[in-house]
């Protein structure tokens, strides 16, 4: 047993593929959730069922040893209705609770993911050294966790590792995700359900994206290490347009179901887009890690995925 580890969120889109890839490593494991879904099929973990926000329950139910923590618990649907309220209670002040109690165990590492939206930068060159200019509630309530992590690092010497993520796709694991709206799985379930791509936008957006199977090797791979106590982009340094995935799915949806589908995209959009490099340098000097292009692989397993309703 390589030790108990708690994932918060690990049912969720990207959780789901960290659970996954902890359990094959031998870990014991224990996914945090506030809404209980069914378990991630042929896995043997255990489930905590609490509402990070509420501290005195929280408390309660972490009642056990823990050696390591991937804390990936966060509400970052910003369209919805209150979401900069309910955005500071769970990404900041929840995360603060966490970090209160876990600071009483022995933790090994504290791995928190925060988002490269914390530099409010959609062009240029960016590495961890770049100004931090967060221009939305979903940025700076990831950014006040981070000063969160880093404030019981000095107080409390809790060891700790900050990922800053850029946009990790995959398929989800669970038929009723909530994150349908993120960029592959909304393309590829517009593709299934309409028989056709629709763009809002003219797809010159420029995105960083990484897969989700190469993230979970990643805190993998940290949690083997000493905790550097230190901040890490997590991206793939590979930009992509929206239309060239748009081009992705079309591609696969016409090979899978014999016919051919358009791609509607919007002309009165006469937006211009810069190149955003998230440089991965820092993360690649301290570890050896392969990253993989699995876009048609994951729209594939997006395709079954709708299909199995």
């Amino acid at each position: 047993m390589s030790g108990r580890v708690l994932i918060t969120g690990g049912h969720g889109n990207l959780g789901s593929y960290i659970t996954k890839k902890l359990c094959s490593s031998g870990y014991e494991v224990y996914v945090l959730t506030s809404t209980l879904k069914t378990s991630i099929k042929d896995l043997d973990y255990k489930i905590v069922e609490v509402d990070i926000t509420d501290f005195d329950t929280l408390e309660k139910k972490l009642n056990f040893d823990i050696d390591y923590c991937v804390h990936l618990a966060s509400f970052n649907e910003n369209f919805l209705k209150g979401y900069p309220k309910k955005a500071l209670e769970i990404n900041s002040l929840g995360t603060r609770n966490l970090l209160e109690i876990l600071s009483q165990k022995e933790i090994k590492n504290f791995i928190y993911f925060s988002t490269f939206h914390v530099y409010g930068q959609s062009s240029g060159d960016v590495d961890e050294e770049s100004q931090l200019n967060p221009k939305n509630d979903y940025a700076s309530t990831h950014l006040f966790a981070e000063y969160y992590v880093k404030q019981f690092g000095f107080t409390k010497k809790l060891p700790h590792t900050i990922f800053r993520l850029t946009n990790s796709y995959g398929a989800p694991v669970f038929l009723d995700t909530n994150k349908w709206y993120l960029v592959l799985n909304d393309l590829t379930k517009t593709a299934y359900e309409k028989g056709k791509i629709v763009l809002n936008s003219n797809g010159k957006a420029k995105r960083d994206f990484i897969y989700m199977g190469d993230v979970a090797t990643i805190v993998n791979d940290f949690l083997k290490m000493n905790a550097t106590n230190d901040i890490y982009n997590l991206s793939s340094n590979q930009c992509y347009e929206v239309i060239e995935l748009a081009y992705l799915v079309k591609k696969v949806y016409d090979k899978r179901y014999n016919k051919t589908i358009e791609i509607e995209v919007n002309e009165n959009d006469k937006s211009q887009y810069q190149k955003l490099s998230v440089k991965n340098d820092k993360l690649k000097s301290l570890l050896n890690f392969k990253l993989h292009n699995n876009f048609e692989k994951e729209i594939e397993n997006i395709f079954k995925l709708l299909e199995s309703r």
